[in-house]
This record gives C-alpha cells, structure tokens and sequence, in this order.
C-alpha cells in the first residue's frame, strides 16, 4: 500500500451541505490504519464493524471465514474468536457476514458475551458467543412475525422487497438500546427495526438518502439519538434520523482509498466515528477515525 494511502487527510471530505449553526462537524484524527496486518494471519475483506460493550474495543468480521475479529480503537488486534481462522458450522450453512453489533443475550440466556452477525446468505441474525466460540441458531427474517404484513413505504411488504434480494440483501446490523435496526443494500434500500427477542419485524422504511445508490453499514449514535449510515458505492457517510425517515446531515469523501467502506461504528464515549474499508480479498482493509462534534 502506498504513502498516499496511508496520509489519506480530511481535506478529502467535502461537506454536502453548507454547515448551518449546530450541524455536526467530522475531523480526521491520524491517519489510516492497516488493520489487515495487525492480525496474524491477516483479517482480509473487513465487512462490517461495531463498537464492543465496554466501548474500548471494536467488531468486525469477513467474509472469508467465520472468525470474529476484536480491534483496540487504534485498530490494533484485541484478539480473534477463534484463535485461528475458522470454517463456518454446517447448521449456518453458506455465510456471507456483512454486519456486526453488541446486544444483549437473548431471553433466557444469561450469558452475557454476545454478538449479532447480519448474514445476507438468507438474509438471517446470527448470534455468536465469544466467551464459549460458538454460534446460535440463524435467525432468518422470513421466519419472524410481519416479515409477510409489515409495509415498508413503498407499496410492498418485507417479503416482496425481499424476494429477489440475492447479493443485495443484508448490509448492517445495530442496537438502539431497546431495539435491532438493520439495513438492506439496495433494489430497494430498506432500514428495519427488529424486536429485541428477534421474533419480529416492528418496522421497515425504504431508504431513499441523497446520492446513495447502495447502504453499507449502520451504526445507532446514542449521543444524538440518530443512525449513522455508510454507503459504499456514493462513498458517503449520512447522518440519519429514523423518526423522519431523512437525512440530517452528510459527507462526501472524495479520495478514491474511501470508496470501499464497509463498516461504520460510532462511540459515544470518546464521541469517535471509525470507518473500514474492505478491498477485496487480495488488499488490506484499513480504518479511519474522525472526531464527531
């Protein structure tokens, strides 16, 4: 990777919109971060990012196999779930991870060391116990209550927009504190809010955000009570308000190192928003921080 990667500046951000009096402001804090090479052997094609329970740690997880990777907010290794690069349990069959987030055990599990997994394979929650390694039954969306009579604002209910959702399912996966919210990619973009036992789907809006032509990852800012939304292919990051299905605010980055972004995380503690970028499986994955204000 070259130099000019790695001293990727803010100067490559443009504001969509002329700032206004309280609009929020991204600042770049140090460079990129290779965060391939801070796992041995190396984390290829990063596909989803989410800020870990104790807020000092980071998710995220590949396509490539079904091990779950743990970051320091610098991006260096916290660890693997395995130790060592894992083939996914036969119950899950073919995986496709896109998505990762904290949450609590599910009701009757008192075990309190989970993580949820959006697999756009089926379209499914997949939760995984880093304490004793092992995965959850998937919860497919078709298998929870208004997955068939839930509208989604478009004139079609879930199961339609989803009935050829093929590579454009499952993007990101998020917790509010009360609820999951997970979006899908595209054709057509959906955001939906799911019941924090994951047997039903309370809410789905199409996503129609200014210049996105797909949606990447989400991330719940408990801070300002909104959603941040990442979108790959408009290489654009969007503030998102739910209640009124809009966008609040948006960035552009025009460096071309920017146009793969797959995971997106905001921390409330240290008001940070990292962003990762999956290049495919034979190019590093890196990290960016910005400070949110």
């Amino acid at each position: 990777m070259n130099a000019k990667k790695l001293t990727w500046t803010v100067a490559a951000i443009a504001l969509t919109l002329t700032p206004a009096a309280g609009a929020v402001t991204l600042s770049q804090v140090g460079s990129g971060v290779d965060i391939s090479t801070s796992f041995n052997p190396n984390i290829r094609e990063a596909s989803g990012l989410g800020l870990a329970k104790n807020q000092t740690t980071l998710w995220s997880i590949t396509d490539s196999n079904c091990t779950v990777f743990k970051m320091d907010l610098n991006g260096s290794s916290a660890g693997r779930y395995p130790s060592q690069p894992s083939n996914c349990p036969s119950a899950l069959g073919t995986t496709d991870f896109e998505g990762i987030t904290y949450a609590p055990p599910l009701p009757g599990i008192t075990d309190d060391h989970y993580v949820y997994i959006a697999n756009e394979n089926g379209n499914s929650i997949v939760p995984f116990n880093y304490n004793t390694l092992q995965y959850g039954t998937q919860i497919p969306l078709s298998g929870m209550s208004g997955y068939n009579s839930v509208q989604c604002g478009d004139g079609n209910t879930v199961s339609q927009d989803f009935a050829n959702a093929g590579n454009s399912g499952l993007e990101g996966i998020t917790w509010d504190g009360s609820h999951f919210f997970v979006i899908k990619e595209k054709d057509p973009g959906l955001i939906l809010e799911l019941s924090s036992d994951l047997t039903q789907i309370l809410a789905c809006k199409t996503l129609s955000l200014p210049n996105a032509t797909d949606y990447s990852d989400i991330s719940y800012d408990s801070t300002r009570g909104l959603f941040w939304i990442a979108s790959d292919e408009a290489q654009r990051v969007y503030l998102y308000d739910w209640s009124t299905n809009s966008m609040v605010q948006s960035w552009h980055f025009t460096n071309a190192d920017m146009a793969n972004m797959e995971g997106i995380a905001f921390n409330p503690d240290n008001s940070r928003l990292y962003i990762t970028t999956d290049n495919g499986l034979n190019s590093d994955s890196y990290m960016y921080t910005f400070s949110v204000q």
